[in-house]
């Protein structure tokens, strides 16, 4: 592509901020309008970066001359916008996490990218962090010898406030629970430093709060390379957030990556080495990540360097997801060859799913 990559935004929730900011910062880039159903979100927005805002991105994307919609809306949303975005328009895409919820929703974005030659980019920002990717060179390069166990923990408070406020939440049509909405980056994160999974098995609850999906969750898995792995996982901790990390433990040492966002790496026993470097501070649970990501999109649209997270990559991690939820769903292990999902996370459900589709006419 000739000249700035101009990104326009569908949804302007919380996380919108980071994606119109970091445009903002590279050069090369135009951020060049945003959406939103509600008013008052996508006027915020557009008086803070100076782009015009629009109700529905229809009018929106035949306003503007736009090269990459990013897709910022409920997450069992994201096929339904992707889909008729790519097929309308043929405009390459942001996605959020997670880029969808069921593996056949993954399957129709996949076709309907490759059939009008689009590309997809998935948002995972975390791998972006100084501490992640000093802990991935480690284990690329063989650093911690035999790879024995891997944890997750994720204790963190959200309450009924906070599922309230958008009817979205807390479903199996649009949310999913902790283990999709809060802890899907260390999920993500624990698959990418260890690999291919064999099995899960899992249990989940929901403990404190008036939502359909799951509050708290216990994941074992056996990855194929031997590694044991857990993950345990918790919106139901109070009264406030008290944990996020993730540890790797092999038979040379071990390291753990701590902060809101993954952003603090403090234990790293390999060498003697300063880690004060990897402990960075953040201003919002996003951490810094999305600038990183987006210079890689505009690489990649500008002189071909691919993208390092491909949508394979990020639909592996949703693989492994509702494996997750099929165990938690059958009450058994389940190992991935077999392709067992989940047949409640992201689920059709018109009448919810129909307040946050927009007619052309509208």
């Amino acid at each position: 592509m000739q000249g700035k990559i101009k990104f326009a935004l569908v949804g302007c929730g919380r996380i919108a901020d980071n994606h119109a900011f970091y445009i903002k910062q590279i050069k090369e880039a135009e951020l060049v309008a945003v959406c939103d159903l509600k008013p008052e979100r996508a006027k915020e927005l557009s008086e803070k970066y100076n782009v015009p805002y629009y109700l529905n991105y229809n009018k929106m994307l035949k306003d503007n001359d736009v090269d990459v919609v990013n897709i910022i809306t409920p997450s069992g949303m994201h096929p339904e916008h992707a889909v008729d975005i790519i097929s309308k328009y043929k405009k390459h895409l942001v996605i959020e996490k997670p880029v969808f919820l069921n593996m056949k929703d993954g399957l129709r974005i996949k076709t309907a990218a490759l059939n009008n030659k689009i590309k997809i980019f998935p948002v995972l920002q975390n791998r972006y962090n100084k501490a992640v990717k000093k802990v991935k060179k480690g284990l690329d390069s063989g650093e911690f010898g035999k790879l024995v166990f891997g944890a997750v923990r994720l204790l963190w408070s959200r309450g009924q406030s906070y599922y309230d406020r958008d009817p979205w939440r807390g479903t199996w049509a649009l949310d999913g629970g902790v283990l999709t909405n809060q802890a899907i980056h260390h999920l993500d994160l624990l698959r990418w430093f260890f690999g291919d999974v064999e099995w899960v098995e899992a249990i989940g609850a929901t403990q404190l709060v008036n939502i359909e999906v799951e509050d708290t969750a216990i994941v074992n898995i056996k990855f194929k390379n031997g590694a044991l792995g857990s993950i345990i996982a918790s919106t139901a901790i109070r009264p406030d957030d008290l944990e996020a990390s993730i540890s790797v433990f092999g038979e040379k040492g071990r390291a753990s990556i701590n902060g809101t966002a993954v952003n603090k790496l403090t234990e790293w026993t390999l060498n003697n080495e300063d880690i004060k470097e990897y402990q960075v501070d953040i201003p919002n649970v996003y951490g810094f990540g999305h600038l990183n990501f987006f210079e890689d999109v505009v690489r990649d649209l500008s002189i071909g360097v691919s993208h390092p997270i491909s949508f394979e990559d990020a639909a592996q991690t949703i693989e492994l997801l509702n494996a997750v939820y099929c165990s938690i769903e059958q009450k058994r292990s389940v190992c991935l060859k077999d392709k067992y999902f989940s047949k409640r996370l992201g689920r059709k459900d018109k009448k919810l799913m129909d307040i946050y589709i927009t007619k052309d006419g509208d």
